[in-house]
Protein backbone atom coordinates (compact mmCIF):
# COMPACT_ATOMS: atom_id res chain seq x y z
CA UNK A 1 0.00 0.00 0.00
CA UNK A 2 1.26 3.23 -0.95
CA UNK A 3 2.19 6.32 1.70
CA UNK A 4 0.41 9.83 0.86
CA UNK A 5 4.13 11.00 0.14
CA UNK A 6 4.29 8.51 -3.12
CA UNK A 7 1.19 9.15 -4.35
CA UNK A 8 2.08 12.72 -4.15
CA UNK A 9 4.94 11.82 -6.00
CA UNK A 10 3.64 10.03 -9.06
CA UNK A 11 1.02 12.25 -9.55
CA UNK A 12 3.53 15.01 -9.81
CA UNK A 13 5.42 13.33 -12.44
CA UNK A 14 2.22 13.25 -14.54
CA UNK A 15 1.56 16.49 -13.80
CA UNK A 16 5.11 17.49 -14.71
CA UNK A 17 4.97 15.75 -18.27
CA UNK A 18 1.57 17.66 -19.08
CA UNK A 19 2.90 21.14 -17.99
CA UNK A 20 5.98 20.53 -20.30
CA UNK A 21 4.21 19.38 -23.12
CA UNK A 22 2.05 22.36 -22.50
CA UNK A 23 4.77 24.44 -22.82
CA UNK A 24 6.51 22.79 -25.89
CA UNK A 25 3.25 22.55 -28.00
CA UNK A 26 3.21 26.17 -29.26
CA UNK A 27 6.81 25.75 -30.46
CA UNK A 28 6.51 22.67 -32.16
CA UNK A 29 7.82 23.78 -35.29
CA UNK A 30 10.83 25.32 -34.30
CA UNK A 31 12.04 22.40 -32.27
CA UNK A 32 13.50 19.20 -33.98
CA UNK A 33 12.37 15.23 -32.18
CA UNK A 34 16.22 15.48 -30.54
CA UNK A 35 15.77 18.97 -28.92
CA UNK A 36 11.90 17.72 -27.75
CA UNK A 37 13.13 14.56 -26.16
CA UNK A 38 16.44 15.88 -24.83
CA UNK A 39 13.77 18.42 -22.66
CA UNK A 40 11.63 15.63 -21.69
CA UNK A 41 14.61 13.64 -20.15
CA UNK A 42 15.81 16.72 -18.08
CA UNK A 43 12.89 15.94 -16.67
CA UNK A 44 13.56 12.66 -16.37
CA UNK A 45 16.46 13.34 -14.55
CA UNK A 46 15.16 15.77 -12.57
CA UNK A 47 12.09 13.57 -11.12
CA UNK A 48 14.99 10.70 -10.54
CA UNK A 49 17.15 12.96 -8.26
CA UNK A 50 14.27 14.85 -6.38
CA UNK A 51 12.05 11.64 -6.35
CA UNK A 52 13.36 7.99 -6.50
CA UNK A 53 13.42 5.34 -9.34
CA UNK A 54 9.34 4.82 -9.49
CA UNK A 55 8.14 8.50 -10.17
CA UNK A 56 11.36 8.55 -12.83
CA UNK A 57 10.07 5.80 -14.52
CA UNK A 58 6.21 7.01 -14.89
CA UNK A 59 8.14 10.07 -16.43
CA UNK A 60 10.01 8.36 -19.03
CA UNK A 61 6.62 6.21 -19.61
CA UNK A 62 4.65 9.40 -20.08
CA UNK A 63 7.36 11.65 -21.90
CA UNK A 64 7.53 8.19 -24.15
CA UNK A 65 3.58 8.61 -24.82
CA UNK A 66 3.34 12.13 -24.77
CA UNK A 67 6.55 13.22 -27.88
CA UNK A 68 4.68 9.91 -29.25
CA UNK A 69 0.90 11.64 -29.38
CA UNK A 70 2.18 15.38 -30.16
CA UNK A 71 5.60 15.57 -31.75
CA UNK A 72 5.54 12.56 -33.54
CA UNK A 73 4.16 12.72 -37.47
CA UNK A 74 0.88 11.87 -37.37
CA UNK A 75 -0.01 14.20 -34.78
CA UNK A 76 -2.29 12.63 -32.23
CA UNK A 77 -1.88 9.21 -32.35
CA UNK A 78 0.49 6.84 -31.64
CA UNK A 79 1.67 5.18 -34.77
CA UNK A 80 4.92 6.21 -36.23
CA UNK A 81 4.74 7.40 -39.99
CA UNK A 82 8.66 7.76 -40.19
CA UNK A 83 10.78 4.29 -38.81
CA UNK A 84 13.74 6.07 -38.28
CA UNK A 85 11.97 8.28 -35.40
CA UNK A 86 10.46 4.82 -33.71
CA UNK A 87 14.39 4.08 -33.17
CA UNK A 88 14.62 7.68 -31.66
CA UNK A 89 11.49 6.47 -29.15
CA UNK A 90 13.13 3.65 -28.27
CA UNK A 91 16.44 5.04 -27.78
CA UNK A 92 14.64 7.92 -25.73
CA UNK A 93 12.71 5.81 -23.59
CA UNK A 94 16.08 3.08 -22.83
CA UNK A 95 18.35 6.08 -21.99
CA UNK A 96 15.43 7.70 -20.06
CA UNK A 97 14.78 4.77 -17.76
CA UNK A 98 18.40 4.33 -17.42
CA UNK A 99 18.97 7.94 -16.63
CA UNK A 100 15.97 7.69 -13.77
CA UNK A 101 17.44 4.66 -12.54
CA UNK A 102 21.36 6.47 -12.09
CA UNK A 103 19.82 9.29 -10.65
CA UNK A 104 17.45 7.77 -8.37
CA UNK A 105 20.61 5.51 -7.34
CA UNK A 106 22.65 8.93 -6.74
CA UNK A 107 19.56 10.20 -4.84
CA UNK A 108 19.65 7.24 -2.70
CA UNK A 109 23.35 7.05 -2.24
CA UNK A 110 23.40 10.71 -0.99
CA UNK A 111 20.55 9.91 1.87
CA UNK A 112 22.65 7.13 2.74
CA UNK A 113 25.62 9.39 3.50
CA UNK A 114 23.56 12.06 4.98
CA UNK A 115 21.89 9.30 7.33
CA UNK A 116 25.32 7.91 8.55
CA UNK A 117 26.93 11.00 8.88
CA UNK A 118 23.54 11.83 11.06
CA UNK A 119 24.11 8.37 12.89
CA UNK A 120 27.69 9.04 13.57
CA UNK A 121 26.73 12.64 15.11
CA UNK A 122 24.45 10.71 17.22
CA UNK A 123 27.24 7.95 17.90
CA UNK A 124 30.21 10.84 18.71
CA UNK A 125 27.22 12.86 20.97
CA UNK A 126 26.13 9.62 23.01
CA UNK A 127 30.05 8.26 23.24
CA UNK A 128 31.46 12.12 24.33
CA UNK A 129 28.67 12.21 26.50
CA UNK A 130 28.85 8.98 28.37
CA UNK A 131 32.65 9.15 28.84
CA UNK A 132 32.23 12.05 30.66
CA UNK A 133 29.41 10.20 33.67
CA UNK A 134 30.48 8.45 36.60
CA UNK A 135 27.12 6.94 37.92
CA UNK A 136 24.67 4.61 36.43
CA UNK A 137 22.10 7.05 37.07
CA UNK A 138 23.31 9.76 34.69
CA UNK A 139 24.11 7.02 31.76
CA UNK A 140 20.33 5.83 32.43
CA UNK A 141 19.50 9.15 31.98
CA UNK A 142 21.64 10.32 29.12
CA UNK A 143 20.80 7.21 27.21
CA UNK A 144 17.19 7.32 27.40
CA UNK A 145 17.17 11.27 27.14
CA UNK A 146 18.80 10.65 23.37
CA UNK A 147 16.26 7.95 22.58
CA UNK A 148 13.92 10.34 22.74
CA UNK A 149 15.54 13.65 21.70
CA UNK A 150 17.70 12.65 18.23
CA UNK A 151 16.05 9.13 17.69
CA UNK A 152 12.33 10.30 18.10
CA UNK A 153 11.22 7.46 20.26
CA UNK A 154 7.81 8.35 21.91
CA UNK A 155 8.99 6.89 25.28
CA UNK A 156 12.31 5.50 26.59
CA UNK A 157 12.66 3.54 30.14
CA UNK A 158 15.03 1.16 32.10
CA UNK A 159 14.03 -2.21 32.69
CA UNK A 160 13.50 -3.79 35.50
CA UNK A 161 13.83 -0.22 37.10
CA UNK A 162 10.32 0.83 35.60
CA UNK A 163 7.00 -1.52 36.29
CA UNK A 164 5.00 0.65 33.63
CA UNK A 165 3.09 -1.70 30.88
CA UNK A 166 4.02 -0.72 27.28
CA UNK A 167 1.59 0.71 25.16
CA UNK A 168 -0.59 -1.61 22.80
CA UNK A 169 -0.33 1.37 19.92
CA UNK A 170 3.40 1.76 19.35
CA UNK A 171 6.10 -0.42 18.05
CA UNK A 172 7.97 -1.11 21.31
CA UNK A 173 12.19 -2.76 21.14
CA UNK A 174 13.48 -4.30 23.63
CA UNK A 175 17.57 -3.60 23.68
CA UNK A 176 19.42 -5.70 26.51
CA UNK A 177 22.66 -3.27 27.84
CA UNK A 178 24.79 -5.78 28.26
CA UNK A 179 28.93 -7.29 27.98
CA UNK A 180 30.46 -10.16 27.93
CA UNK A 181 29.97 -10.68 31.84
CA UNK A 182 27.12 -8.87 32.95
CA UNK A 183 23.80 -7.46 31.79
CA UNK A 184 23.29 -4.26 33.32
CA UNK A 185 19.36 -3.88 32.30
CA UNK A 186 16.96 -3.92 29.27
CA UNK A 187 16.12 -0.92 27.27
CA UNK A 188 12.92 -0.56 26.19
CA UNK A 189 12.32 2.10 23.30
CA UNK A 190 8.48 2.71 22.09
CA UNK A 191 8.05 4.13 18.66
CA UNK A 192 5.32 5.62 16.37
CA UNK A 193 6.02 3.41 13.46
CA UNK A 194 8.03 0.06 12.58
CA UNK A 195 11.96 1.07 12.32
CA UNK A 196 13.90 0.01 9.21
CA UNK A 197 17.06 -1.55 9.39
CA UNK A 198 19.53 0.87 9.72
CA UNK A 199 17.60 2.45 12.47
CA UNK A 200 17.21 -0.53 14.60
CA UNK A 201 21.72 -1.20 13.95
CA UNK A 202 21.97 2.04 15.34
CA UNK A 203 19.56 1.82 18.38
CA UNK A 204 21.49 -1.90 19.03
CA UNK A 205 25.15 0.55 18.64
CA UNK A 206 23.72 2.94 21.30
CA UNK A 207 22.89 0.34 23.56
CA UNK A 208 26.18 -1.49 23.15
CA UNK A 209 27.78 2.16 23.95
CA UNK A 210 26.19 2.57 27.25
CA UNK A 211 26.85 -0.68 27.97
CA UNK A 212 30.72 -0.36 27.89
CA UNK A 213 30.65 3.07 29.78
CA UNK A 214 28.36 1.07 32.76
CA UNK A 215 31.19 -1.61 32.82
CA UNK A 216 33.47 1.47 32.52
CA UNK A 217 32.19 3.03 36.06
CA UNK A 218 32.06 -1.17 37.47
CA UNK A 219 35.62 -1.49 36.17
CA UNK A 220 36.31 1.83 38.21
CA UNK A 221 34.35 1.05 41.69
CA UNK A 222 36.40 -2.76 41.08
CA UNK A 223 39.76 -0.60 40.90
CA UNK A 224 38.83 2.43 43.58
CA UNK A 225 38.12 -0.89 46.24
CA UNK A 226 40.78 -3.07 45.17
CA UNK A 227 43.01 0.13 46.41
CA UNK A 228 41.40 0.87 49.10
CA UNK A 229 42.16 -2.62 50.31
CA UNK A 230 45.94 -2.33 49.17
CA UNK A 231 45.94 0.66 51.22
CA UNK A 232 44.55 -0.16 54.44
CA UNK A 233 46.80 -3.29 53.60
CA UNK A 234 49.80 -1.09 53.90
CA UNK A 235 48.38 0.68 56.75
CA UNK A 236 47.54 -2.24 58.63
CA UNK A 237 50.99 -2.90 57.89
CA UNK A 238 52.39 0.38 58.94
CA UNK A 239 50.29 -0.20 62.57
CA UNK A 240 51.77 -3.33 63.36
CA UNK A 241 55.37 -1.69 63.01
CA UNK A 242 54.44 0.54 64.73
CA UNK A 243 53.12 -1.34 67.32
CA UNK A 244 56.54 -3.31 67.31
CA UNK A 245 58.50 0.32 68.11
CA UNK A 246 56.75 3.54 69.06
CA UNK A 247 53.70 1.99 71.01
CA UNK A 248 56.57 -0.72 72.98
CA UNK A 249 58.68 2.14 73.93
CA UNK A 250 56.58 4.60 75.79
CA UNK A 251 54.82 1.32 77.41
CA UNK A 252 57.87 0.22 78.28
CA UNK A 253 59.08 2.98 80.33
CA UNK A 254 55.92 4.05 81.69
CA UNK A 255 55.89 0.50 83.11
CA UNK A 256 59.83 0.54 84.29
CA UNK A 257 58.86 4.14 86.20
CA UNK A 258 55.59 3.16 87.64
CA UNK A 259 57.63 -0.22 88.72
CA UNK A 260 60.54 1.33 90.29
CA UNK A 261 57.99 3.87 91.98
CA UNK A 262 56.09 0.66 93.81
CA UNK A 263 59.34 -0.68 94.53
CA UNK A 264 61.63 1.73 95.54
CA UNK A 265 59.42 5.02 96.23
CA UNK A 266 59.61 4.78 100.19
CA UNK A 267 63.76 5.42 99.72
CA UNK A 268 64.01 7.60 96.50
CA UNK A 269 64.44 11.06 97.36
CA UNK A 270 61.29 13.48 96.78
CA UNK A 271 62.89 15.26 93.74
CA UNK A 272 63.20 11.73 91.94
CA UNK A 273 60.03 10.84 92.42
CA UNK A 274 58.68 13.70 91.07
CA UNK A 275 60.54 12.84 88.16
CA UNK A 276 59.74 9.54 88.09
CA UNK A 277 55.51 10.83 88.09
CA UNK A 278 56.42 13.07 85.23
CA UNK A 279 58.19 10.84 83.13
CA UNK A 280 55.15 8.58 83.46
CA UNK A 281 53.31 11.70 82.41
CA UNK A 282 55.50 12.58 79.06
CA UNK A 283 55.05 9.14 78.02
CA UNK A 284 51.68 8.66 78.65
CA UNK A 285 51.00 11.70 76.61
CA UNK A 286 53.25 10.62 73.90
CA UNK A 287 51.41 7.48 73.71
CA UNK A 288 48.34 9.33 73.79
CA UNK A 289 48.78 11.41 70.70
CA UNK A 290 50.70 8.45 68.93
CA UNK A 291 47.07 6.25 68.84
CA UNK A 292 45.50 9.63 68.33
CA UNK A 293 47.70 10.19 65.04
CA UNK A 294 47.04 6.36 64.39
CA UNK A 295 43.69 6.64 64.79
CA UNK A 296 43.73 9.78 62.60
CA UNK A 297 45.29 8.15 60.13
CA UNK A 298 43.21 4.98 59.89
CA UNK A 299 40.06 7.58 58.89
CA UNK A 300 41.78 9.34 56.59
CA UNK A 301 42.92 7.03 54.65
CA UNK A 302 39.21 4.98 55.03
CA UNK A 303 37.67 8.34 54.03
CA UNK A 304 35.77 8.46 56.84
CA UNK A 305 36.57 11.50 57.91
CA UNK A 306 33.18 14.30 58.16
CA UNK A 307 33.40 17.74 58.18
CA UNK A 308 31.10 19.61 60.57
CA UNK A 309 31.85 23.29 58.34
CA UNK A 310 30.76 26.49 59.05
CA UNK A 311 32.05 31.01 58.75
CA UNK A 312 35.19 30.70 60.94
CA UNK A 313 38.15 33.02 62.14
CA UNK A 314 41.20 31.85 61.40
CA UNK A 315 42.75 34.08 63.56
CA UNK A 316 41.03 32.56 66.51
CA UNK A 317 42.42 29.14 65.29
CA UNK A 318 45.95 30.92 65.33
CA UNK A 319 45.51 31.89 69.37
CA UNK A 320 44.50 28.62 70.42
CA UNK A 321 47.43 27.16 69.40
CA UNK A 322 49.99 29.86 70.79
CA UNK A 323 47.91 29.45 73.93
CA UNK A 324 48.41 25.68 73.83
CA UNK A 325 52.05 26.19 72.66
CA UNK A 326 52.52 28.39 76.38
CA UNK A 327 50.56 26.33 78.42
CA UNK A 328 53.36 23.46 77.03
CA UNK A 329 56.34 25.82 76.99
CA UNK A 330 56.07 28.06 80.04
CA UNK A 331 57.15 31.00 77.58
CA UNK A 332 55.99 32.32 74.21
CA UNK A 333 57.03 29.95 70.99
CA UNK A 334 54.41 31.51 68.68
CA UNK A 335 54.20 34.99 67.21
CA UNK A 336 51.04 36.00 65.41
CA UNK A 337 50.40 38.49 62.45
CA UNK A 338 47.17 39.13 61.26
CA UNK A 339 45.71 41.98 58.62
CA UNK A 340 42.84 43.76 59.80
CA UNK A 341 40.43 43.06 56.94
CA UNK A 342 41.57 39.04 57.57
CA UNK A 343 37.65 37.51 55.92
CA UNK A 344 36.26 34.78 57.77
CA UNK A 345 36.78 31.65 55.94
CA UNK A 346 34.12 28.21 55.87
CA UNK A 347 35.97 25.07 57.60
CA UNK A 348 35.64 22.64 60.29
CA UNK A 349 37.02 24.34 63.14
CA UNK A 350 38.31 21.51 65.47
CA UNK A 351 39.71 19.57 62.48
CA UNK A 352 41.80 22.63 61.43
CA UNK A 353 42.35 23.31 64.77
CA UNK A 354 44.07 19.81 64.99
CA UNK A 355 45.96 20.12 61.43
CA UNK A 356 47.58 23.83 62.71
CA UNK A 357 48.68 22.27 65.70
CA UNK A 358 50.10 19.33 64.55
CA UNK A 359 52.19 22.03 61.97
CA UNK A 360 53.36 24.33 64.81
CA UNK A 361 54.47 21.42 67.07
CA UNK A 362 56.64 20.31 63.91
CA UNK A 363 58.05 24.00 63.49
CA UNK A 364 58.80 24.41 67.58
CA UNK A 365 60.45 21.04 67.60
CA UNK A 366 63.37 22.73 64.87
CA UNK A 367 62.65 26.55 65.87
CA UNK A 368 65.62 27.92 67.62
CA UNK A 369 65.20 29.00 70.89
CA UNK A 370 65.95 32.52 70.49
CA UNK A 371 62.97 33.16 68.34
CA UNK A 372 59.59 31.98 67.92
CA UNK A 373 57.62 30.31 65.52
CA UNK A 374 54.80 32.71 63.43
CA UNK A 375 51.51 32.02 62.57
CA UNK A 376 50.78 34.28 59.69
CA UNK A 377 47.04 34.98 57.78
CA UNK A 378 47.16 36.28 54.01
CA UNK A 379 44.40 36.98 50.92
CA UNK A 380 45.85 35.91 47.98
CA UNK A 381 43.18 36.82 44.83
CA UNK A 382 40.31 34.00 45.75
CA UNK A 383 42.54 32.31 48.33
CA UNK A 384 43.15 32.29 52.36
CA UNK A 385 47.13 31.89 53.29
CA UNK A 386 47.74 30.76 56.93
CA UNK A 387 51.45 30.28 57.02
CA UNK A 388 53.62 28.97 59.97
CA UNK A 389 57.24 30.14 59.43
CA UNK A 390 60.06 28.44 61.12
CA UNK A 391 63.20 29.90 61.34
CA UNK A 392 65.52 26.63 61.58
CA UNK A 393 67.18 24.85 59.67
CA UNK A 394 66.15 24.85 55.96
CA UNK A 395 64.96 21.28 54.03
CA UNK A 396 66.27 19.60 50.99
CA UNK A 397 63.69 19.20 47.85
CA UNK A 398 63.74 15.04 48.74
CA UNK A 399 63.01 16.14 52.80
CA UNK A 400 59.59 18.05 51.90
CA UNK A 401 58.42 15.14 50.43
CA UNK A 402 59.55 12.72 52.63
CA UNK A 403 58.12 14.34 55.68
CA UNK A 404 54.80 14.18 54.10
CA UNK A 405 54.68 10.59 53.53
CA UNK A 406 52.84 8.58 56.30
CA UNK A 407 55.56 6.98 58.92
CA UNK A 408 58.37 8.45 58.42
CA UNK A 409 61.09 8.07 60.78
CA UNK A 410 63.06 11.60 61.74
CA UNK A 411 66.00 12.48 63.63
CA UNK A 412 64.27 11.22 66.77
CA UNK A 413 63.47 7.62 65.14
CA UNK A 414 60.11 8.51 65.71
CA UNK A 415 57.40 7.73 63.68
CA UNK A 416 55.96 11.00 61.81
CA UNK A 417 52.06 11.20 61.22
CA UNK A 418 50.94 14.74 62.46
CA UNK A 419 52.07 16.27 58.88
CA UNK A 420 50.65 14.04 56.55
CA UNK A 421 47.02 14.02 58.66
CA UNK A 422 47.34 17.85 58.59
CA UNK A 423 48.10 17.43 55.09
CA UNK A 424 44.69 15.06 54.66
CA UNK A 425 42.72 17.52 56.55
CA UNK A 426 43.51 20.64 54.36
CA UNK A 427 43.03 18.45 51.10
CA UNK A 428 39.33 17.48 52.92
CA UNK A 429 38.50 21.35 53.24
CA UNK A 430 39.72 21.12 49.01
CA UNK A 431 42.73 23.03 49.97
CA UNK A 432 46.29 22.50 49.64
CA UNK A 433 49.46 22.31 52.05
CA UNK A 434 52.86 23.09 50.13
CA UNK A 435 56.17 23.91 51.91
CA UNK A 436 58.22 26.82 51.19
CA UNK A 437 61.97 28.18 52.16
CA UNK A 438 61.42 30.39 54.78
CA UNK A 439 64.11 33.33 53.91
CA UNK A 440 67.36 33.57 55.66
CA UNK A 441 66.48 30.17 56.73
CA UNK A 442 64.07 27.53 57.83
CA UNK A 443 61.11 26.05 56.27
CA UNK A 444 57.51 27.33 55.66
CA UNK A 445 54.13 25.69 55.91
CA UNK A 446 51.59 27.20 53.29
CA UNK A 447 48.19 26.38 53.81
CA UNK A 448 45.86 27.53 50.96
CA UNK A 449 42.04 27.55 51.89
CA UNK A 450 39.38 28.64 49.52
CA UNK A 451 37.83 32.21 50.07
CA UNK A 452 34.50 32.34 50.52
CA UNK A 453 32.45 34.15 47.97
CA UNK A 454 31.13 37.74 48.82
CA UNK A 455 27.34 36.88 48.04
CA UNK A 456 27.56 34.06 50.59
CA UNK A 457 29.00 35.85 52.96
CA UNK A 458 26.07 38.61 52.97
CA UNK A 459 23.52 35.82 52.93
CA UNK A 460 25.10 34.73 56.00
CA UNK A 461 25.56 38.13 57.80
CA UNK A 462 21.70 38.93 56.81
CA UNK A 463 20.66 35.65 58.48
CA UNK A 464 19.44 34.13 54.79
Amino acid sequence: MYSRRAIVAYVLAVVSVIGLTLIQLPLRDLFTIANVTMVFLLLVVIMAVTRGTGPAFVTAFASFVSINYFFVQPLHTLLVADPREVLDLIVFLVVAAIAGRLGARARQQARTAQQRAHEQSILYALTRALNQLTSETEIYATLTRLMCDDLGAVKADLLPFTTEAAADDLTTHYLLLQTSEHVYGTLRVAFRSSLEEPRLDLLNTCAVQAAMALQRIELAERARKSQQFEEADRLKTALLHAVSHDLRTPITIIKTSASNLRQFGDTLPATERVEIAETIESEADQLDRLVGNLLDMSRLKAGALRLSTGLNSLEEVAGDVAARAWQLHKQERVKIVFPDDMPLVNFDYGLLLQALTNLVDNSIRYEPPESAVEIRGEVAGKEILLKVVNHGETISPEMKVQIMEPFYRGREGRIGLGLPIAQGIIEAHHGKLRIEDTPGGGATFVIVLPAQEKKYLETQDSGG
